[in-house]
């Protein structure tokens, strides 16, 4: 009988194929291991391309990357060398998906190791991912097992340790405590049950969502008063508007792929918090935008197809742990839970300001376009909570303006 630690969870609801559509060429620059490096560059001349043309040596002194040798030129528009005019891997189409780098292979899927087993995941950086194409990832056990074992071959020794997690700080808490009181949440955001044909009404997800947090945060002693931001005189409200318009600018920058800091500047947000700064703008398509435009433009529900994009991506960062502990920079569940539904209240401010700015008609809500520039959004997002690697000063300051239950609830007004 397989032990605990060697099952592999796998999401309901979930689809994925990949069609060698060119998804992952769109990511920053591949890192290589030496047997991509050998095969890779025997290509080189079926593309014109020499070995200096499409490699550079990789040095790193990350433990994590110490089997990858090379990394993958980008061309001058900043996108890979094999990337078609179709949007294709060419090595994909002419040689098969084995020919392809082994990160190349791994994208999308990502592997989450706890005490209860492996979590499998997808990564919303695909566009077949965010709009739920392919085949579902409950009938693909077997593939999602090779895939497994690519990504302990990339990644050998990588441990996570779940020993010390937090409901808040302070307050411990057990794996299978954690586990049996996280199913509900689990039950909330998985996919409807086929069959009845009923579509999801009523709340907004994160609504629903930061609701059924409730009972993490009951576990919190009631001497324990989330909402005291001691310390700090700025009204609740100002605080809110700096840490919104800072999250805007740190998880969706202008130039992502120049954009290589993993870390939030927590003493800049401080500061401007501390200063007592009022009339706070975002910045976005070449425009300044209030809190109060955003707070006078409605959006509601959003129609099903983007509900479920939003539904989906909760749904696979609380099924793969990746909002918490050593899943996520060692926030305690609470601040977790709280950062994780304020991201989807990012991306609702995102379609708010394509409003605004007039890259979205209210008409548009309803058609593919809004599809498409939620997709993006999303993808970008997903992009940036990769490559997030928190000094301690950042992951204090998160605990402290994430842990309030009351900032959320007011987050999720300006979102509405």
């Amino acid at each position: 009988m397989a032990s605990p630690v060697d099952t592999l969870h796998i999401p309901s609801g979930v689809r994925f194929s990949c069609s060698g559509c060119g998804d992952c060429c769109f990511n920053w620059p591949v890192p290589a291991t030496g047997e991509d490096f050998k095969r890779i560059k025997a290509h080189a001349s079926d593309f014109g391309s020499s070995e200096t043309d499409l490699f550079r040596v990789l040095q790193s002194s990350d433990a994590k990357l110490q089997v990858f040798t090379h990394s993958l030129e980008k061309r001058a528009d900043g996108k890979c060398v094999f990337l078609t005019e179709q949007s294709r891997c060419a090595l994909h189409e002419r040689f098969g998906e084995q020919e392809k780098p082994a990160m190349c292979r791994m994208f999308p899927y990502t592997f989450t190791a706890t005490p209860s087993g492996i979590y499998a995941s997808v990564s919303f950086a695909s566009t077949a991912v965010i709009l739920n194409q392919g085949e579902d990832l409950g009938n693909q056990e077997e593939h999602l097992r090779s895939r497994l074992d690519l990504f302990a071959s990339l990644f050998p020794g990588l441990e996570l340790d779940w020993s010390g997690i937090q409901v808040i700080d302070g307050v411990d808490i057990g794996w299978s405590d954690y586990i049996e009181r996280e199913a509900p949440l689990l039950a909330l955001l998985a996919a409807q049950d086929s069959e009845s044909g009923k579509e999801r009404t009523g709340a907004r997800i994160e609504r629903s969502f930061n609701t059924a947090c409730r009972a993490f945060r009951e576990m919190i002693p009631g001497t324990v008063n989330l909402n005291d931001m001691a310390g700090f005189d700025a009204p609740a409200k100002l605080i809110d508007q700096h840490l919104v318009e800072y999250m805007l600018r740190f998880y969706f920058p202008d130039d992502i792929f120049n954009c290589t800091t993993g870390d939030m500047d927590a003493r800049d947000l401080l500061s401007r918090v501390l200063s007592g700064q009022k009339g706070v703008t975002i910045r976005y398509a070449g425009r300044q935008s209030s809190i109060a435009d955003l707070a006078g433009t409605s959006l509601g529900r959003l129609p099903d197809s983007l509900e479920d994009i939003l539904r989906r991506f909760l749904y696979l960062r609380v099924f793969s742990k990746l909002y918490f502990g050593p899943g996520f920079n060692f926030l305690s569940i609470v601040s977790g839970l709280h950062h994780l539904t304020i991201l989807i209240c990012l991306l609702r401010l995102r379609l708010k300001l394509d409003l605004i700015t007039g890259q979205l008609e209210r008409a548009d809500l309803e058609s593919s376009r809004a599809t498409a520039r939620l997709a993006e959004h999303v993808r970008l997002l997903e992009r940036r909570l990769t490559i997030c690697n928190f000094s301690q000063e950042s992951v204090a300051m998160l605990e402290v303006f994430c842990a309030s239950p009351d900032r959320v609830e007011r987050v999720l007004a300006l979102s509405s």
